[in-house]
């Protein structure tokens, strides 16, 4: 009995291919072994010219082996193998296919009959595709449009680069200008992929096929088109206007303006054709950068100047809040809070050896009016902490904080853009310092429909005292929440007055006071997404000139169908957010939850910080250790990638329960002798409440390189590692079963060289969840057998030789760790069929030498 069908390509969704044939490659997974087992015969079935099916016959294959298709999972199953190429010289430029099979002289069963599988498709692309016009793009483009071709997007694609532009009016106090311009309808597509305005405070992807009806505004659309190509859509919003996406009943794409100012202004829309949809985000995204920095801002945006008391203070240091495991209060202690509650948590992390390095006090700190109502009922009146629960006030609580946990390097409060979710008191001591404006606003999370505000005019110097007062009282960072109230504003006046005054005065004292140890939540609106900071400023020091942003709404540890899709809102948000100023943050989360390790593996290959907000007493320190590792000072830090994970299927959507592939990239600096190179990690959920298995395609790794290259691929879960791959063939498939809840990450390591054919992978620390970006330099002199890597913390170290000769005893490596012999108690050794597993105990070693605070070096000289 067949349990179930394996098919790459699969069936089920569109797979661009840019050769000019396509291998398929399928697996029967068998119930159990009998008889018949190796009679199993099976036949594509697939579309071409003038629609006509025809079949292609399978060839069966005794091995795995023999079709590059390998296994990391421990899931043992009977599998029959088989394959065929189908060619596409005289074939159209897309095809459906799908499959039957049988064993022996049984009756055929279908694909979709046995397994429910859709038909799959085949979309051959022609990389050397011209296009002059975007009208062409179109089945009934809009002739007026105003359309402006501009040759290339950005200097690493090849992307061809459109802007549509319309007038806006003018706003007529208190209303806005509106307008709606028909694009049109883009011709044949396969698929659409969208990032609409999920609430007025996020937005969140939305997928279909074939026809597109958007339930939201968007800010992005991209169409898969029947060629392989992906047009895609960017609604770039300015000074002038707000612009978004919609459809029309038609199914045709609209341009839509919201204008604040009172004069005309200009709605933009950035179109961009690609052979993937990385090339076509990163030209759009560059060219929405050239239309925002063309928009003359009314006010000068931050300066990163920062005060003398910050310059000053002993405490401040950016990388520790980047890297650092962060504990949040919110799940854990709720908005019941007070110093007390605080306390008793620090010391039962402190109980359970679990070292944090930055706390983040959330809501219910501060200040407030209307005692015991709702938490949109209530306004901030003074920037102390209540007296009702935090008698030592906030400089007592940080300083207390810091003198009984020495480990915790910074202290950070939470904040309502406005203050609070309610605003300002107008009764409060606050309300006689600054200008109020009373404001009416847009239904969002709740059905207040007025408020006051501190007046925009008045927003520096707002942020300059708060921010101030802050960093006198020992807190040295800050979550900015409540960001989207900035366009829940109905007022057009009000608007134009509070929106760009608000960022800037925020922006500018996070800079001066906390040096932008901040992080900004709920700020998923077009005005601050297509800020100049977010979208022009580039990182020129590692990440200290970065914003933390969060990436999608909470996490929500009580609603079970929550989880799921909190990853994969996550990871298709950041295909677009990878792209600004920013480091995505993926949310807090617990680690004794049942979902914890799916979430703790998320928050791993996203690249942002990972935060907990565990009730006090219930930690997982299985979990926890393999979030972080040790450092020589008794610290500890996170392994983030250096390059942001993201979905690497984008049209594939959440309800078809597959895979969620999240691609990251670490980059390695490889010394003189060897280019600069990295490891790719691969993050995979399934989708599914059943078990689910598919092969992945090595392509899908970020920086893959197809030829001159082999590889060495390693599951964090399993362990398991597989040796070699080669980037010469393309048709090499990992197969990988995940169960309902499950995950796995897989690292791809180039195997490098060393003088009489041996190969070597840097493996970085294997318990950690993305332990491969420990490693911070690698430099190999292949002719001696040497090699050297420095490392950015502690852990069980490991390193993967690949060649014949080593016997079970021998010694093959002599090691050291900052100079120093590793020893033998140290060190173990495990042979494997295409190499030597080398793991070292660096944690051990280095409290055994009694090392001193230095830079983790380890070199290894591989002997005959």
């Amino acid at each position: 009995m067949v349990t179930r069908i394996v098919c790459y390509p699969p069936l089920g969704q569109t797979t661009v291919v840019p050769e000019r044939q396509v291998n398929f490659m399928l697996c029967i997974e068998l119930e159990k072994i009998d008889e018949e087992a190796e009679s199993w015969e099976a036949v594509l079935w697939h579309s071409g010219v003038n629609g006509q099916w025809t079949e292609l016959p399978f060839r069966h294959l005794d091995d795995a082996a023999d079709l590059n298709i390998h296994t990391v999972s421990n899931q043992k199953s009977i599998c029959s193998y088989h394959s065929c190429t189908l060619s596409t010289e005289s074939r159209p430029a897309q095809i459906q296919f799908t499959l039957r099979f049988r064993a022996g002289n049984q009756t055929w069963q279908w694909a979709k009959d046995a397994f429910r599988e859709q038909d799959g498709e085949i979309c051959f692309q022609d990389p050397g595709f011209e296009l002059h016009s975007l009208q062409s793009c179109f089945q009934n483009p809009d002739i007026a449009l105003n359309i402006t071709h501009t040759p290339g997007g950005s200097e690493n694609t090849t992307a061809t680069v459109w802007e549509i532009s319309d007038t806006v009016p003018g706003a007529e106090d208190p209303n806005s200008g509106y307008t709606a311009r028909r694009i049109g309808l883009p011709r044949t597509f396969s698929h659409w992929f969208a990032l609409v305005r999920h609430s007025t405070a996020w937005i969140a992807p939305r997928q279909g096929q074939n026809e597109i009806r958007l339930d939201e505004e968007a800010i992005l659309c991209s169409f898969l088109l029947k060629d392989g190509l992906h047009l895609l859509f960017l609604a770039v919003t300015t000074e002038d206007a707000l612009t978004t996406l919609k459809t029309n009943d038609h199914g045709e794409l609209l341009m839509a303006g919201k204008n604040d100012s009172l004069h005309i202004g200009r709605c933009v829309v950035v179109a961009a054709l690609g052979t993937t949809l990385e090339d076509a985000m990163a030209a759009a995204v560059a060219r929405a950068g050239d239309v925002v920095r063309r928009s003359e801002p009314p006010l000068p945006t931050v300066r990163t100047e920062t005060s003398e008391e910050v310059k000053n203070n002993p405490i401040k240091d950016s990388q520790a809040w980047f890297n650092g495991l962060t504990y949040c209060t919110w799940n854990a202690l709720g908005q019941d809070l007070d110093q007390g509650k605080i306390y008793n948590a620090l010391q039962v992390l402190l109980e359970h050896g679990i070292t944090i390095t930055n706390f983040l006090i959330d809501d219910n700190w501060q200040s407030l009016d209307h005692a015991g109502a709702n938490q949109f009922e209530r306004s901030w009146t003074d920037f102390e902490a209540s007296d009702i629960g935090f008698p030592d006030k906030l400089s007592g609580l940080a300083a207390t904080i810091r003198h009984n946990h020495p480990t915790i390097r910074h202290v950070g409060v939470w904040h309502g853009i406005f203050g609070y979710w309610g605003g300002f008191s107008p009764d409060g001591g606050l309300a006689r310092r600054y200008s109020l404006r009373s404001v009416n606003k847009e239904r969002d999370y709740c059905d207040r429909k007025s408020f006051t505000v501190v007046d925009g005019k008045d927003a520096a110097r707002l942020y300059e005292d708060f921010y101030g007062f802050l960093s006198r009282s020992g807190i040295d960072s800050a979550k900015a929440d409540t960001r989207y109230l900035l366009d829940c504003l109905s007022s057009s006046e009000d608007r134009r007055s509070m929106i760009r005054r608000y960022d800037n005065a925020w922006q500018a004292a996070s800079a001066k006071y906390l040096s932008m140890r901040v992080i900004s939540c709920m700020a998923m609106i077009p005005q601050l997404l297509f800020s100049p900071e977010l979208l022009l400023k580039r990182a020129t020091n590692g990440d200290q000139q970065r914003l933390i942003m969060r990436n999608s709404d909470d996490f929500f540890p009580e609603v079970e169908s929550s989880h799921l899709w909190h990853v994969f809102w996550n990871a298709h948000n950041a295909i677009f957010t990878q792209h600004l100023n920013i480091i995505a943050d993926w949310d807090m989360f617990q680690t004794t939850h049942e979902y914890s390790s799916f979430h703790a593996a998320a928050r791993c290959v996203s690249g942002g910080p990972i935060c907990i907000s565990d009730y006090p007493g219930k930690h997982d320190l299985t979990v926890i250790k393999q979030l972080v590792a040790n450092l020589p000072d008794g610290s500890s830090r996170i392994l983030r990638p250096s390059v942001m994970g993201r979905s690497v299927q984008s049209y594939t959507a959440h309800r078809e329960e597959r895979f969620c592939k999240v691609a990251a990239f670490h980059d390695i600096s490889c010394g003189e002798h060897w280019p600069r190179a990295g490891t790719a990690i691969m993050g995979v959920f399934n989708m599914s409440t059943q078990t689910h298995v598919e092969f992945l395609p090595l392509t899908e790794f970020l920086n893959f390189k197809g030829s001159g290259m082999e590889y060495a691929l390693r599951s964090h879960v399993t362990g398991n590692i597989i040796v070699p791959l080669s980037g010469a063939s393309t048709r090499s498939l990992v197969k990988l079963e995940l169960g309902h809840k499950g995950y796995d990450i897989l690292t791809l390591y180039p195997l490098l060289p060393l003088h009489g054919g041996r190969q070597i992978a840097v493996l970085g620390l294997l318990g950690q969840m993305t332990g491969a970006a420990a490693v911070a330099e690698v430099d190999v002199k292949a002719d001696d057998r040497v090699i050297s890597i420095r490392l950015k913390a502690l852990g069980s170290f490991g390193l993967f030789i690949r060649g014949a000769g080593y016997h079970a005893n021998s010694v093959f490596a002599t090691i050291t760790l900052c100079g120093t012999s590793i020893t033998d108690a140290f060190q173990t050794v495990e042979h494997t069929m295409n190499g030597v597993l080398l793991k070292l105990d660096l944690e051990g070693t280095w409290k055994e030498l009694s090392l001193a605070d230095q830079a983790i070096m380890v070199e290894a000289r591989i002997r005959g």
